[in-house]
């Protein structure tokens, strides 16, 4: 909730001249009506004080509004158009972005278009650079503009050192003069230096590229991966596990190669011609909604916000490894070349004789604590994860304070007993959800308290 309000302020102050500072108070979120921290965006801070209450402090509860100008240098070929798209990796990003060609300099919101993002051109944006030169030497054209630090909405990048001292950015360049598809582009990240003193510099882990098969379209990337926190939150596990999902150097595969116009196929097939088109129906089944009234206190439907969590933590995937090296193929792709035979993966517990036993049993396990509402308290209604068959051996969500289990979920195959349930389909694996309710065969909602710790922990076979 703090973060929440401080993001609300940050947002409005931007956007006025006269505000200055933004100050978040949590000492009344227990009690106020809305239930919230509270924000207050201020021309001028006066007094401080420090706020020591039990629903937790942000670093920087108090926030200043960094004014003043940046100088901006773009340089590429006078022959084509070229941009520059600032914080972001992909397009799909819809980063502000500067666009120059022969006759015209200006800003662009790129990549606005849902599942076309990654092409889409988006819309100008009012003009709030100021260009100081033009100018065109041995076919490069180099531009200087100038802007004020904080953008002028949410469609314009703020530049706030204090906030990061890395920027990623896109580049792109055409094949005429005309802004239309991309010739080639790429990605980078530039860092800010301080003038004077020390810059402080931190590792944000391995990096590479990952290219097409002619070493055209690299791209690099950084997840933003939870490190382990044994006696905190967030505690993941994946850059403990030294998962290859979290960086493009160790990347072995996955949805960062599923890409609008990419077609995965083998070296010796031929991509097809035809463009594949199909059509979908939706049937939505509905109840009509009757709110309380003076002879019904209850309405007949509950209003339930969608929390959504990643056991893999920020990752949106990840890898589950062989569980170990063979003596004839060392090589755990996103791992080693030369993994030592006989050592497991990071994550992988076996039992029984292995690797050769026919009892020989592994699974990789990977785990996420957190605190999902720390100033309120959450009922569940109901919980499901998302596991691939046929490697998914269990789902299950903890509470890390007591222990005690609230939703455990484990695959059930299909018998084919279609006569007596039509979802039992043979062969198919179904993975329950837990339900919580008043209806028969329902065990009662439970309540969380409010900051209550989280557990969650996914096994899979490898």
């Amino acid at each position: 909730d703090a973060q929440v309000a401080l993001s609300k302020c940050q947002s409005f102050c931007k956007s006025s001249k006269t505000c200055t500072v933004c100050s978040v108070d949590c000492s009344l979120s227990m009690t106020s009506t809305s239930g919230e921290c509270q924000w207050v965006a201020l021309e001028d801070c006066g007094t401080i004080e420090t706020y020591n209450g039990p629903n937790g402090l942000i670093p920087g509860d108090i926030s200043w509004k960094e004014e003043g100008l940046v100088n901006i240098t773009i340089t590429g070929p006078s022959n084509v158009w070229f941009g520059v798209g600032f914080n972001a990796e992909v397009m799909a990003d819809q980063p502000w972005t500067i666009i120059i060609n022969s006759t015209d300099v200006w800003e662009q919101k790129i990549g606005t278009c849902g599942s076309e993002a990654e092409h889409c051109p988006g819309y100008t944006l009012n003009k709030t650079i100021t260009v100081l030169s033009n100018t065109v030497n041995n076919g490069v054209r180099t531009v200087k503009i100038q802007r004020g630090m904080i953008g002028a909405s949410s469609n314009y990048y703020s530049f706030v050192p204090s906030d990061s001292s890395t920027i990623n950015l896109i580049t792109a360049i055409g094949s005429s003069q005309t802004f239309a598809y991309h010739a080639a582009h790429s990605n980078m990240i530039v860092s800010l230096l301080e003038n004077q003193g020390s810059t402080c510099v931190c590792d944000r882990g391995a990096n590479g590229k990952i290219c097409e098969a002619d070493g055209t379209g690299c791209k690099t990337f950084v997840k933003n991966c939870v490190a382990a926190k044994p006696n905190g939150v967030p505690d993941g596990s994946l850059l403990a596990q030294d998962n290859p999902t979290c960086n493009s150097r160790q990347y072995s595969g996955g949805l960062s190669c599923c890409i609008n116009g990419h077609n995965l196929l083998d070296a010796d097939q031929e991509i097809p011609p035809q463009l594949l088109k199909y059509h979908m129906k939706y049937r939505f089944w509905f109840q009509e909604y009757i709110p309380a009234n003076n002879s019904n206190p209850n309405a007949s439907h509950y209003n339930l916000p969608r929390i959504y969590q990643q056991t893999e933590a920020n990752a949106g995937e990840y890898d589950i490894p062989p569980a170990f090296s063979l003596p004839n193929n060392t090589k755990i792709v996103g791992y080693s070349d030369d993994w030592p035979v006989g050592k497991l993966t990071p994550g992988t517990t076996c039992k029984g004789n292995c690797p050769d036993g026919d009892d020989c049993d592994c699974y990789h396990e990977i785990h996420y604590k957190w605190v999902e509402s720390p100033s309120k308290p959450m009922r569940l209604i109901y919980a499901g994860g998302h596991c691939h068959a046929p490697s998914c051996i269990s789902l299950t969500l903890y509470r890390n304070d007591t222990g005690a289990v609230l939703c455990e979920q484990i695959p059930v195959m299909g018998t084919g007993n279609v006569t007596n349930d039509k979802f039992d389909e043979a062969g198919y694996i179904a993975i329950p959800p837990c339900l919580w309710g008043d209806d028969a065969g329902l065990e009662p909602s439970i309540l969380l308290p409010a900051g209550t710790p989280l557990l969650s922990i996914k096994k899979n076979h490898n």
